[in-house]
Formats: structure tokens, C-alpha cells, sequence
């Protein structure tokens, strides 16, 4: 089984070189489909990059939304006018269920011109750093190899199957539907193998790119709480909602550090860009600069080393391979940002951290919220 799967993705790899998403004319607007998180990013994304919105499409939320969100109609996609369903494009911004019943939904209801919101992200904007939407195209004979490689060290049948359906979405936009275990948002820093893991490692939790501290909630609602928590966050509006959200979240805490540093490879001055929220990044359109330092320059001694940060996690891992063959943390860090997480960033992390078992999930759709477990032998 295992064998045939690799298979089936070497040869996916091979033949899907040339696919490119969907484009839509977008010089009269677009509509936004999805009212929450995700529907926020995109109107933040549009407005960046000039795209106008002529609404926003809600099947639960019309009229009990806040924020940029207020700011548009929303409406049901069928209030909408029989004509414009047929003319104007309608971008799904909903990464918690699968892209393709909701197509089916929305073409049903008329409307012609439905695409992911992230394919509209595929190529670089000067607007704004959001790349989720990037597309493997013409594969080397070394990321053919490293490929395989990687497929040989997944520890379960699961973390192969996931990996598939990554890489499937991001070769030619294919949704492939996970017939083990599924897509599951809310186990994102908890899929079991880790939760057995950390009933034994509980000493201090490093946390690069914490944002408003999602990651500590999660283990919190699982039963974990770490004895100390060490906390970047170099975004000035998401470090002061972090600490707010951890004063809730753990009161009386006496052993929580908060760090404003970018984390890399080494010491630097790097472009930043602040105020995207969970998008703030490393990103040479910045007009703002940063320093940048490697994890092992810190007196850091994790037992879990989690890493978010917009599509740098292989540079802040290899800042941080003295810290990992010292303290053999458990490490969970994404890889769906660029192009180098579908193997470049997966494979030299295999070769440059030792004696560990690896784990692979998605955690949403659209090609997103694709992570990278290791544990420890």
C-alpha cells in the first residue's frame, strides 16, 4: 500500500508540471465566500492589492459579523442578482472544510466563476506577502529523490496519506478526500503520537511566531501545561494580545518569557512587516527592519519547540540544531507557505536532526495548515 502511494506521487509530480489555477477577471471585483478568519484575510488581501469587493457571502453569519468584515454586504449566495452570479467571481475563503462540496454548492446556486482564495495568492503581490497559493510545477530529479525520501521515513500510513494530499493540491489543484484519518482542525500540537509524547516532557515550551498564543490553548484544552513558556512574537499588536490571551489563559503563571526577536539561521538585519496579523513576516517589499538571531544564541533548553512563522521554519530550525541534539525537543513547525515546504524544508530538517520519528498532518484545506511532527526516539 505504502509503495503504491509513493508511486502515485512520484508520477503525480512528474505529469503535473504544467497546471496553473484558475485566473478570473477581477477588474470589476470580486466577491469574498466565507465570513469568518479565513474571510477576513481576504478582504485584508484585496484591499492590499487593490482588488475591489463587492460583497461578501455568508450562509450563517449575515448580520452578526464584526470587524473589516462589517465594513461589506453580506448576504446568502442566492440573494445575489441571477446576473451577476453568472458574471462576477467569487473567491472561497473557507480552509476548515473541503474546497470541492462547496464549488458544487455555489455552481449550483448560479455562480459561474468560483475559485480558492488561495490560487489567487500564487504569485507574488507587492501588496502583500501572502504566498499559501504557490504550485509545485517542474520538478527536479533531486526533489523526485528527496521526495522519496521523505515518503520512507513518515512513521504511520496517515502521515503518507496526508502528505499525498498535500502535495496533490499543491501539483494541480486536486482535493483528494483522506479515507483514514481525516483533515482535523482542532488537533493541530495534538495529534496523539505527540500527546503521548508530552504525558513525560513538560518542562519548558518554546514558541516561535506565538501570535495571540493559539498553540498554548490548544495543549491547555488537551491537559498540558508546560512549568515554563518561551514566547516570540516580533508582530507589536499580536505580542500585546498574547500577553493579554496568556494572562488568561494561565494566571499566576510565575514562568512565562515574551520575546519581540525574529528568529533565523544566523545574525542579521532583515526587512519585517508588522500589522498583518498571523501574515506579519520576513518580506523584502518591507520598509521596516528587524533583527534577526539564531534560537541556539539563547539560553533555551525546550522540551517542545513549536515553529510558525510564515514560511521561514527551516531557517529558524537550522538556527536551532545545537539547542535540538542538546535537548531533543519535541518539534512541530509548518510548512505550507512556499514552495520549499513540499520537500526542501521537510528533507533537510530529516537530515540535519537525528534519531527521530516523523509525523505528517493537514490540519485544514486549500493546501494549508500542512505540519511537520518529530519526536525524539
Amino acid at each position: 500500500m505504502q509503495s503504491f502511494i509513493v508511486r502515485r506521487i512520484i508520477q503525480r509530480l512528474s505529469v503535473g508540471s504544467n497546471f496553473r489555477h484558475k485566473t478570473v477577471d477581477t477588474s470589476s471585483g470580486i466577491y469574498i465566500y466565507g465570513a469568518g478568519e479565513l474571510g477576513t484575510l481576504a478582504i485584508e488581501y484585496c484591499e492590499a492589492c487593490g482588488i475591489k469587493i463587492l460583497g461578501v457571502l455568508d450562509q450563517k453569519k449575515c448580520g452578526i459579523v464584526s470587524g473589516i468584515v462589517s465594513d461589506y454586504l453580506v448576504c446568502k449566495p442566492e440573494d445575489i442578482s441571477v446576473e451577476m452570479r453568472a458574471k462576477a467571481p467569487v473567491a472561497v475563503a473557507v480552509a476548515t472544510l473541503p474546497y470541492m462540496p462547496i464549488l458544487k454548492t455555489l455552481q449550483s446556486k448560479g455562480w459561474e466563476n468560483v475559485l480558492p482564495f488561495y490560487s489567487m495568492t500564487a504569485n507574488p503581490q507587492v501588496g502583500h506577502p501572502l504566498k499559501n497559493g504557490w504550485l509545485v510545477g517542474q520538478c527536479s530529479r533531486q526533489e523526485l529523490e528527496m521526495v522519496e525520501a521523505i515518503c520512507a521515513r513518515w512513521a504511520d500510513l496517515t502521515s503518507l496519506e496526508h502528505y499525498e494530499a498535500f502535495l496533490a493540491w499543491h501539483i494541480d489543484g486536486t482535493e483528494l478526500t483522506l479515507i483514514g484519518q481525516g483533515v482535523e482542525p482542532n488537533k493541530r500540537y495534538a495529534i496523539p503520537p505527540l500527546l503521548a509524547a508530552f504525558s513525560k516532557r513538560f518542562g519548558q515550551m518554546v514558541d516561535v511566531g506565538s501570535h495571540q498564543g493559539e498553540s498554548i490553548k490548544r495543549l491547555l484544552d488537551e491537559g498540558i501545561t508546560f512549568s515554563e513558556y518561551i514566547l516570540f512574537e516580533p508582530d507589536g499588536a499580536s505580542l500585546n494580545q498574547l500577553k493579554k490571551n496568556v494572562d488568561r489563559y494561565l494566571p499566576g503563571h510565575k514562568h512565562i518569557k515574551f520575546f519581540d526577536h525574529v528568529l533565523g539561521n544566523d545574525n542579521d538585519l532583515r526587512a519585517f512587516q508588522e500589522g498583518l496579523g498571523y501574515c506579519s513576516q520576513l518580506w523584502s517589499e518591507s520598509l521596516s527592519l528587524k533583527s534577526v538571531m539564531p534560537l541556539d544564541s539563547m539560553e533555551c533548553s525546550p522540551d517542545l519547540l513549536k515553529i510558525h512563522t510564515e514560511g521561514t521554519e527551516l531557517e529558524v530550525l537550522l538556527g536551532a540544531i545545537g539547542t535540538i541534539d542538546r535537548c531533543k525537543p519535541i518539534i512541530a513547525f509548518s510548512i505550507y507557505h512556499n514552495r520549499d515546504g513540499f520537500c526542501k524544508a521537510i528533507y533537510e530538517s530529516m537530515q540535519r536532526i537525528n534519531d527521530y520519528v516523523w509525523y505528517f498532518r493537514l490540519h485544514s484545506y486549500q493546501g494549508t495548515g500542512a505540519f511537520v511532527y518529530g519526536i525524539p526516539r
